[in-house]
């Protein structure tokens, strides 16, 4: 649970906001994109409360409250995110061809191929591209049926050790803005996978803006 206040017209975050696979984010990794008078005007604040007249301690309970709830339809609708999250992930390493097999962490030697170069991307291309018309700019709030990704991908990369990278992976940061959640998060493999990956989800927890740089 997180609780939201105001303190000298500061936001204070106390306590976690959990997002599945990217990670359990703490205190002051938990942010407010904008400051208290920005706030106040922000479209989610107007349509539940009086934003010109209401108290501080009003915007601290609202805020407390909304993102408290975003984290519970995250949670709802845990494997969507963590699908999508996955996907995004695969098609950056297989865009780039990540190799991910000079990391000892990330992989399951008895299931390397002989050449990874030419056997681990290739076979997996149409696979990938299948799974991202179900997922891409479409929402994660259940309201669609969508593959398995998590599967499709373990089938897809025998080598990758999933477990262990998921382990991996650093929160750095989550931010409201006006309807939206940002995330950012890299990994302890020198940052090979994901170096800065971030996202925004709107309140049907569609992936809108991907970046990992």
């Amino acid at each position: 649970m997180l609780k939201v206040t105001i303190e000298n017209g500061d936001f204070v975050m106390k306590g976690t906001f959990d997002f599945g696979y990217i990670g359990t984010f703490r205190d002051s990794q938990i942010e407010i994109g904008d400051d208290l008078e920005e706030v106040r005007d922000w479209e989610i604040v107007t349509d539940s409360l009086d934003a010109v007249n209401c108290s501080d301690e009003e915007i601290a309970v609202f805020l407390t409250n909304y993102l408290n709830g975003f984290e519970a339809k995250i949670q709802q609708n845990l494997k969507q995110v963590n699908d999508n999250f996955l996907l995004r992930v695969f098609e950056d390493m297989e865009s780039c061809g990540c190799e991910f097999w000079e990391c000892d962490a990330l992989i399951i030697p008895e299931k390397m191929p002989a050449h990874p170069e030419n056997e681990i991307y290739s076979p997996n291309w149409d696979r990938i591209t299948r799974l991202e018309t179900a997922y891409r700019d479409m929402p994660n709030d259940g309201s669609l049926l969508k593959p398995d990704v998590e599967a499709q991908l373990r089938k897809g990369f025998p080598m990758f050790n999933f477990d262990r990278f998921i382990k991996g992976i650093i929160p750095e940061s989550v931010c409201l803005t006006d309807g939206y959640i940002a995330f950012q998060c890299s990994d302890n493999f020198g940052k090979l996978i994901l170096c800065a990956g971030y996202d925004e989800l709107d309140e049907q927890l569609t992936f809108t803006d991907w970046h990992n740089f």
